[in-house]
């Protein structure tokens, strides 16, 4: 009936209706943790995240590493970084830390390399090394890596609340929430930046009506967003003197 009255509301009517009658569960967005990640993986089977614009895992596979007290070796694939990353894996069976391997859709010869690296013979391999690989949808991508990989799909969260519930479950966490003192100021400016980060994703759907260009305001900015406001809390309160809004403003909104 809806559909019929009014079927510009049909997708919200449609979900209203699987929450009341299936649960609420059944509606609310999705997080895969790293830890499931994890627990899924082993030495010879990397993590392999495909990416949609404006999403990086990067920061919260740190995060988690950190958590584990494990060492991670970063490569940006591209412009002939395969014998690098080849070192750092090797280097890695030895002494058991993690690498990420990011953009690999631009090494797809070396990426049909990796099943062959990632099960050597007569190489005895830490139990604790980890793969962690990015990449952005590709047809030419080897098939037998995709084949041993565990597969995870990150898009940007549909939606104001999914938005900010994404960012709340992978990036902040209690530790972070008290970084800067006083805290209530503090957790008040991380929902402040979460909340603009949401928006802007938002915005994308328009393209670049209402901006002067389109602009993905990523999961980086987000980081350099959050990062901004921590030193700069942390030097005025150092220093007692007042918040610079204006600066915060211009570096967060403009910058």
């Amino acid at each position: 009936m809806i559909r019929c009255a009014r079927e510009d509301r049909t997708t919200l009517a449609t979900g209203d209706f699987v929450s009341s009658v299936l649960g609420e569960e059944y509606v609310a967005p999705i997080t895969d943790s790293m830890q499931d990640n994890w627990e899924e993986s082993t030495p010879s089977k990397p993590i392999l995240f495909l990416l949609a614009a404006g999403a990086d895992p990067t920061a919260s596979i740190d995060e988690f590493a950190r958590k584990k007290k494990i060492n991670t070796m970063k490569v940006s694939m591209g412009e002939e970084q395969e014998i690098q990353a080849k070192a750092f894996i090797l280097n890695g069976f030895r002494d058991g830390f993690w690498v990420i391997l990011n953009n690999c859709h631009l090494s797809l010869e070396f990426m049909a390399e990796l099943e062959e690296i990632l099960q050597p013979k007569d190489v005895e391999v830490h139990p604790q090394f980890r793969l962690w690989l990015t990449c952005e949808p590709n047809n030419e991508f080897p098939l037998g890596l995709l084949r041993i990989a565990i597969k995870v799909c990150v898009e940007p969260p549909r939606g104001l609340k999914a938005g900010i519930s994404r960012t709340y479950q992978t990036m902040i966490n209690s530790d972070f929430l008290e970084r800067v003192e006083p805290y209530e100021k503090w957790k008040n400016m991380i929902f402040m930046i979460c909340y603009l980060h949401s928006v802007v994703w938002e915005r994308r759907k328009y393209g670049a009506i209402g901006f002067c260009v389109a602009y993905e305001f990523n999961t980086c900015d987000l980081e350099a967003s959050m990062l901004f406001a921590e030193n700069h809390m942390n030097l005025c309160q150092s220093v007692n003197v007042p918040y610079q809004w204006r600066a915060l403003q211009y570096m967060v909104g403009e910058i």
